[in-house]
């Protein structure tokens, strides 16, 4: 069993009757989603999909959603999820960057997806067909599409594998006992980023039923937890502060919880602390990428403590840490250097970017831009980020991007783009403006003068003004520089990847 969709025929085999998704009262057994993705297999292949195909998918979470990507899988196409929250420009470009056949969306992004240029099939228009599974997946095949845009801004599709995927999910069940077969999961991260689809399938392949939230709204998602009685769920920080800010949360029961993976963004001790004492059950923070697939090290419950609060734990079984030097040289037990890793969940690459592939992964070895060290027990601590990406609430924000849109106001010689803390989305987005002499843009209108043009999760929410931005000889901004006085008593300048 190596691929995701036999996986699924095996559940079906084993627990046929057994809740494989719970979605607002709405429920599917294993042998239904098994079945149910075969009828879609078939249709999607008489409507013309074939193997290799990218379909492209602009939705919010849903059972329908993953019962699509299980037929894609059967059928050997590849499924390409397109972040909802960007704006329809921005979701064209990645729908056209992946040679998408079909575009499949939610009812409530008809308009979006018939910007991108694709067919566009609603989820209740999807062809289904009967007939026998057909069967054309294998382990090397690719099989989800994830899109990162890395330190250039243009989004690059992260191609997965089977191989990849059965790999993240062994290595996230190893550390959590609490999974059991016919438990109950939360999946409440977005479908189109590794902490969402990666914790689900981490999931099924436990054998827990996945109790779907369509979005993140805490008070429905505080009820969920409490009615469907969770055990297991993946949450980022940003979840976790809201979660914690419900009016009524302390009298709340969630004698269930068993444990909570939390990942992909900063959080501070004193949340984290909160968080244990609120809910009462084992917290085990996650480090990966979407290159990685998802966690390649964990730091256990127990380690929770001390300076350890600061690491982001050790290499998980199968994946192999170094820290280097610019000339790929090891470098000594507590010196920050980039951080690379070997894992048999690295990427295959970046579809039809064989140059940008060839630039992070060497001789085996994927090259995060991340920095940071290892101590010698082998905890990692990431310092800094090579690359200049912000992660806000679990979102990849590319400070070229944003720098590219200001750029474009009348009143602005220069800008720089960083993160800088925040006490709800570990970081945010902040522009340092240089304006024309006699400019009237405020920062205000600066905001705004984004908000067309940019996703809100990558909108300045902050503009400093100063009189000129700090470059090196040769113009290169110093970012660094520029970062320290925001991340001055922070511990680091960075608190994670997605």
């Amino acid at each position: 069993m190596r691929t995701i969709a036999e996986l699924l025929r095996w559940r079906a085999r084993r627990h046929p009757e057994l809740e494989a998704i719970r979605e607002d009262g709405r429920s599917v057994t294993w042998a239904g989603l098994d079945a149910g993705s075969t009828a879609l297999a078939r249709g999607f292949a008489g409507a013309g999909v074939s193997r290799g195909d990218r379909v492209a998918i602009l939705d919010k979470n849903s059972g329908a959603y993953m019962e699509l990507v299980f037929a894609l899988a059967k059928l050997g196409a590849v499924a390409a999820p397109v972040n909802w929250r960007l704006q329809p420009h921005e979701a064209a470009q990645i729908v056209g960057d992946s040679s998408a056949s079909l575009l499949v969306c939610g009812e409530d992004f008809r308009g979006a997806a018939d910007a991108c240029g694709a067919r566009v099939l609603g989820f209740d228009e999807m062809p289904r067909e009967d007939g026998p599974d057909p069967g054309q997946d294998l382990p090397a095949d690719v099989v989800w599409q994830l899109y990162t845009s890395g330190t250039t801004g243009v989004p690059k599709g992260a191609m997965l594998t089977h191989d990849n995927l059965f790999s993240c999910m062994s290595g996230i069940t190893i550390e959590a006992p609490e999974m059991r077969q016919g438990g109950r999961s939360l999946v409440a991260m977005p479908l189109y980023h590794i902490g969402g689809c990666g914790w689900a399938l981490a999931c099924m392949w436990a054998g827990t039923t996945l109790v779907i939230e369509r979005e993140v709204i805490p008070q429905k998602l505080l009820a969920t937890i409490v009615e469907q009685r969770i055990e297991t769920a993946f949450l980022v920080p940003a979840v976790l502060l809201f979660l914690t800010q419900v009016p009524g949360v302390e009298q709340a029961d969630f004698s269930s919880l068993g444990r909570i993976f939390y990942g992909a963004s900063p959080i501070t001790p004193e949340l984290l602390s909160r968080c244990i004492e609120l809910f009462g059950c084992r917290f085990t923070q996650v480090y990966g990428l979407t290159e990685t697939t998802g966690a390649v090290t964990t730091l256990p419950h127990e380690d929770h403590s001390g300076e350890r609060l600061l690491s982001c734990g050790r290499a998980n079984l199968g994946t192999d840490i170094r820290i280097v030097d610019a000339g790929g040289n090891d470098l000594p037990t507590g010196e920050v250097g980039e951080i690379v890793i070997r894992t048999m969940q690295n990427m295959a690459g970046y579809w039809r970017r064989d140059d940008d592939t060839a630039a992070v992964l060497r001789d085996g070895w994927f090259h995060t831009g991340d920095a940071g060290c290892l101590d010698p027990d082998g905890y990692l601590y990431i310092r800094d980020r090579i690359k200049d990406m912000i992660v806000s609430g679990g979102e990849n924000v590319y400070p070229v991007e944003v720098e590219a849109v200001l750029a474009e106001h009348p009143d602005v010689v220069d800008v720089a783009v960083l993160g800088v803390p925040d006490v709800r989305w570990g970081e945010t987005v902040k522009a340092v403006v240089v304006l024309r002499a006699g400019a009237a843009a405020d920062a205000a209108a600066l905001i705004e003068f984004c908000r067309p043009r940019l996703a809100g999760f990558k909108r300045p929410t902050s503009v400093d003004f100063v009189a000129g931005i700090p470059r090196n000889p040769t113009g290169k901004v110093l970012k660094r520089e520029l970062r320290e006085q925001y991340w001055r008593g922070q511990g680091r300048m960075v608190g994670g990847s997605g």
